[in-house]
């Protein structure tokens, strides 16, 4: 009997299935994701789609609550059920729910915002953040992108996977600066790598942004894999280079904590 007959799926030649108007409608919800609104014509062009199918499946979205269409000036931006699911996703990750508790602890003893990272596509994301006890403090939203390279969170990475080391050279044999203190030169990349795995702990000495100071350290789930990194971010003025150094046991002792929830035994 055909399994295509009681409905099951036709096999596909090249293994995979590809809905065309499910991608169409993830490309439209990833731009307004990253606009706060855009009109019928940007949305369209922006992903290279014709207005009428941009049109139907934007207000599919809009029956379904994930977006939502402004009465005056008729531009979409994302609505609240995509808010809210975007939220109960993060809250459902394995990796989330480990680390919150714990990040909830670093920011009440150390009083700064603290921030959690993954790599993609040799690139830090922010997945989640505490925001910092005082008045004076580092934002970091969720969802924002920075680069590896130059950043605490995506070095404490570097310094423990050497494959990522490796596509960064690949792809990147020239380091993008980003303030006159980002390290351009590999060797001395290479040689601050060393350090951090000498360590445990990597800082951002305003490498990335004037005026801001990180620390982080990486966190490795039930397969031994490093997974993430956890750190927190500074005003300069208040986290000096001689207080990072103070503060990063305390870093490290947070990941580990993240990485036991996750799983992972640390050797006798």
């Amino acid at each position: 009997m055909s399994l295509v007959g009681l409905g099951a799926l036709p096999p596909e030649s090249d293994g995979q299935v590809r809905v065309q108007s499910v991608e169409r409608a993830f490309r439209l919800l990833e731009k307004l994701v990253l606009h706060n609104e855009m009109s019928l014509g940007q949305l369209a062009d922006s992903v290279g789609m014709h207005k009428s199918t941009a049109y139907r499946l934007l207000h599919t979205l809009m029956e379904l609550g994930y977006v939502e269409q402004d009465g005056e000036q008729g531009s979409y931006r994302v609505g609240i059920r995509m808010v809210e699911m975007g939220g109960l996703a993060t809250r459902s990750w394995p990796l989330h729910r480990a680390a919150e508790p714990v990040m909830d602890q670093l920011a009440e003893t150390l009083g700064e915002a603290v921030n959690l990272a993954v790599e993609d596509g040799l690139n830090m994301v922010y997945i989640a953040t505490v925001d910092a006890y005082n008045l004076l403090r580092m934002q970091l939203n969720v969802g924002r992108r920075a680069p590896i390279h130059c950043t605490a969170v995506g070095k404490a990475l570097l310094a423990f996977r050497p494959e990522l080391v490796q596509r960064m050279k690949e792809k990147h044999p020239q380091l993008t600066p980003f303030t006159a203190h980002t390290i351009t030169d590999w060797d001395a990349l290479e040689d601050e790598l060393a350090l951090v795995r000498q360590v445990g702990f990597a800082i951002d000495d305003e490498e990335q942004e004037v005026g801001a100071r990180c620390v982080a350290a990486p966190i490795v789930d039930h397969r031994n894999h490093i997974v993430a990194s956890i750190g927190i971010s500074a005003p300069t003025a208040r986290l000096s280079r001689e207080r990072a150094m103070e503060v990063g046991p305390e870093i490290v002792k947070a990941a580990q904590q993240v990485s036991e929830r996750l799983g992972y035994l640390r050797k006798k």
